[in-house]
């Protein structure tokens, strides 16, 4: 872990701390971060914790308590950046309290449905003991077959009127147990 003040066009002519991080690995990712709050301007911030080495003046680990402070929020961002992927909801950009809010109750809402609908409706009850993202996957291929199926057999209807074709659709989408 390394830090150094840089110069960036992002901030101007002004001078901001640029922080490197890696994995614990060998040859693993690295981490750029900039801080927009010079770590000597922070003394107040842990001037409460006397008997702690980083409140006083000079102190070289001093230099990095925005990136420790910055732990907390890295946290909290990567779960909801990995409950938007996991819910295939990547493209919800949201900037409000408010926003983030209705998103965690529709992740939540979504993860309950997701394991209670096996209790529930009993043509999903090999699911019970299967974990929500298994459920999540097979539930939204079988959405997607639907979505296909049900796409190609409007098409042929309209322009093709053949019933040999359209018989052996309608009993392959039966055999699958789809409903359209």
């Amino acid at each position: 872990m390394g830090v150094r003040r840089v110069l960036t066009n992002i901030f101007g002519q002004r001078e901001v701390p640029a922080y490197v991080t890696s994995t614990e690995k060998t040859g693993g990712s690295r981490r750029l971060f900039f801080s927009t709050i010079i770590p000597e301007q922070m003394q107040i911030f842990c001037a409460w914790q006397e008997k702690a080495p980083l409140n006083q003046t000079g102190s070289e680990r001093m230099q990095f308590i925005p990136l420790l402070c910055y732990t907390f929020r890295w946290n909290i961002e990567v779960s909801y950046y990995e409950q938007k992927t996991f819910w295939s909801l990547c493209s919800y950009m949201l900037r409000s309290r408010k926003g983030i809010e209705m998103l965690v109750n529709l992740i939540n809402i979504s993860y309950c449905a997701m394991k209670i609908l096996p209790y529930q409706e009993e043509s999903f009850s090999k699911y019970r003991t299967e974990s929500v993202q298994e459920f999540r996957f097979a539930l939204s291929e079988q959405i997607r077959q639907q979505v296909f199926y049900a796409t190609f057999v409007r098409n042929i209807e309209t322009s093709i009127k053949s019933s040999v074709v359209m018989k052996a659709l309608k009993q392959l989408i039966r055999q699958q147990c789809w409903h359209l």
